[in-house]
Order: C-alpha cells, then sequence, then structure tokens
C-alpha cells in the first residue's frame, strides 16, 4: 500500500499478448500515474499464462496482482459450482483448485462471482451443489493458505448468493479462515435494503470491497455516495483492499480520472 490509505486495485481484463497489446500497457500506464497497488485481472485462459512474466510486466507499473477474478474464464469454459451434475461440478471444483494455485504465486486470491453459478440454476439441489463445491474449494484455499472470495451478485446476474447475508450463509459453514464474501456496491445498491447495517454486519467477513456506480460505470459516472461508503469502512475499522470495477463509459483512461477525482480526495483523507 502506498498512495492512499487504503491498498487500490482496478479490476480489468488481461488480454492475450499483454506485452504487445498498446491499449493495455497504456492503461497499466494510467493505473501506475495514479498510484494504483494492484489489479484484479480477468484471464481467458490462466493455464496459458506465465506467472513469472506477468509479475515482472505488471512490476514495470508499480502494481502486483491482487485478485484473480475467475469470471471470463468460467465463462469461457462452462464452469458452474452450483452444477447438479456431478461431473460439472467436480471439474468446476478441480478448476477453482487450479485456479487458487494459480493466485498462489502472485500472493494473491481468486474471486468466484459468476463461477458460482449459471442462470436456471436456482433450486435447493443446485444451492446444496454450491454449498458442497465452496466447502470443497475452502478446504484446498486453507491448505495453500490463499484467499477464496465469493462474490454477492445480484438477482439478475446470479442466481445463488445475491446479498451479503445470503452469500455468506453460503460460506460460514465451510469457512476454513482462507474463505470470504465479496461485497460490491453496484449489487449491493440492488439487493440490500441498508447498505450500511449490511455492511457493518458482515464487516469480518470480507477483505476486498468493489467500488462500482449503480449504473455500472466507475465511480463519478452514478448516484452513489462514495465518501459515506468509505466512511462506513473506516467507522468499522476496515483495513482490506479496494478495487474498482465497472463498465467503459468514455474511454479507460478519462473514466479513471474520473474515477480519482471522486475517490482520490477520500482515500488521502481530505474529502
Amino acid at each position: 500500500m502506498g498512495k492512499y490509505r487504503y491498498y487500490l486495485a482496478l479490476q480489468t481484463l488481461l488480454p492475450d499478448g499483454y506485452r504487445q497489446d498498446r491499449e493495455f500497457i497504456e492503461g497499466m500506464k494510467v493505473l501506475q500515474s495514479f498510484g494504483f497497488d494492484g489489479v484484479e485481472l480477468n484471464i481467458r485462459n490462466p493455464d496459458r499464462v506465465d506467472p513469472e512474466d506477468l509479475k515482472s510486466f505488471l512490476k514495470e507499473f508499480d502494481l502486483e496482482l491482487s485478485m484473480f477474478a475467475t469470471g471470463f474464464t468460467a465463462k469461457t469454459e462452462g464452469l458452474s459450482l452450483a452444477s447438479t451434475d456431478e461431473k460439472k461440478r467436480g471439474l468446476s471444483v478441480r478448476r477453482a483448485r487450479e485456479f487458487l494455485a494459480f493466485a498462489r504465486q502472485f500472493g494473491a486470491g481468486i474471486i468466484a462471482g459468476f463461477l458460482k453459478g449459471t442462470a436456471g440454476e436456482s433450486t435447493e439441489g443446485h444451492r446444496a451443489a454450491l454449498k458442497q463445491s465452496i466447502a470443497e474449494v475452502s478446504e484446498e484455499a486453507a491448505r495453500l493458505e490463499t484467499p477464496f472470495l465469493v462474490e454477492a451478485i445480484n438477482r439478475f446476474e446470479s442466481p445463488l448468493g445475491n446479498s451479503l447475508e445470503d452469500t455468506w450463509s453460503l460460506v460460514e459453514g465451510s469457512n476454513r479462515g482462507y474463505t470470504y464474501i465479496l461485497p460490491d456496491t453496484w449489487h449491493m445498491n440492488i439487493e440490500e435494503s441498508n447498505m450500511e447495517a449490511a455492511i457493518v454486519t458482515h464487516r469480518e467477513h470480507f477483505i476486498s470491497f468493489h467500488l462500482s456506480e449503480n449504473n455500472r460505470y466507475f465511480p463519478g459516472y452514478g448516484a452513489l455516495d462514495f465518501k459515506h461508503i468509505v466512511g462506513i469502512l473506516d467507522a468499522c475499522g476496515y483495513r482490506g483492499k479496494l478495487a474498482i470495477e465497472g463498465n467503459i463509459k468514455k474511454s479507460f483512461a478519462e473514466d479513471v480520472r474520473m474515477a480519482m477525482e471522486v475517490l482520490a480526495p477520500i482515500l488521502k483523507g481530505n474529502a
């Protein structure tokens, strides 16, 4: 952690051939210029990524991999921890364990958002399958001492684990010290009747927190009060990571600048 009171990351997609991708390189330079600490990366095929090369590349911009976001990989490979097809569920658990091993090489964790399940997997059978999968992946997370974050995603995008309370109910019985829930202000704005109460209630259950507008753009393009939200985290003694996530509205560089106009004064303690 460097420039800000909190470790600050941003979620984006790692392109194939990232060392030759000028747009991605320029994006990393933008993050460096604003003093970001890390990036959460969606990766199409982590098996084809050399961890040492990626670490070296990110270090050129004073960045590190803070989390491996598995959503893109889950969609690409058709994975679901909630599948009632035991063969598919078993494959998904095995891949999640492999994702943990990959992330461990960076000192990072993994995020299970869409990996939790796909549209239509909303029955009690799917819920039971997801809880079993989380328990199995949690064992590996504890063995590797690598964080496993189960993201609370709104009901329109994910059939299970929508609110923080619902997501924690999937995790609680399996938690072995390295499994957490992941709050995201975009999803919380839809699912929580009282965002502050949800954050305070589950303060001990998360180590990373996503900042995203009510319209899913970066902070600054919507209606959420991030000074108030960060103030809630401050008040309950949170010391974990923050990460910006959202859709691009204008351009990556311009949207990061907009977000930091809002967040930098808050995270420097001057808001």
